[in-house]
């Protein structure tokens, strides 16, 4: 969808909420149509790991205790079925995998690939750029 309006979503936080939130907005865009692109940075990174979400390390408040105790579908879930509605992809961001010593077998498999920031850039050109 070359025409499609274009939403690229920074997540930098490591907190449960934003996470999910920019989870939810990715999905709610790419099932109306939008080309999605999620870049991971920063402690969000870590939210995108295997070993993370095996442990349930998360760092998490109220609301998002709430989200788990109703069993409202993770982050990483709802991605992944957006992957299915719509044009989403999610990017980790090379600097943060180069500094942590991580490989893209260690991301979960919602993870399309490993980039730098100036690749991002590229990738979101002509759309707008959420900071979560």
């Amino acid at each position: 969808m070359a025409d499609a309006p274009k939403l690229s979503l920074v997540l930098m936080s490591p907190d449960m909420e934003k996470i999910h939130a920019g989870a939810l907005m990715g999905t709610i865009a790419a099932a109306s149509g939008m080309e999605v692109n999620i870049f991971a940075t920063m402690d969000a990174l870590k939210m995108f790991l295997k070993e993370t979400v095996e442990k349930q390390d998360f760092k998490i408040g109220e609301i998002g205790n709430k989200l788990m105790e109703k069993k409202v579908d993770p982050y990483y879930k709802m991605i992944e079925d957006a992957k299915d509605m719509g044009e989403l992809k999610v990017y980790a961001c090379s600097l943060v995998v180069d500094v942590m010593g991580w490989e893209k077998e260690d991301m979960l498999d919602i993870v399309d690939d490993i980039i730098g920031v100036t690749a991002f850039f590229g990738i979101a050109e002509g759309g707008q750029i959420m900071v979560l």
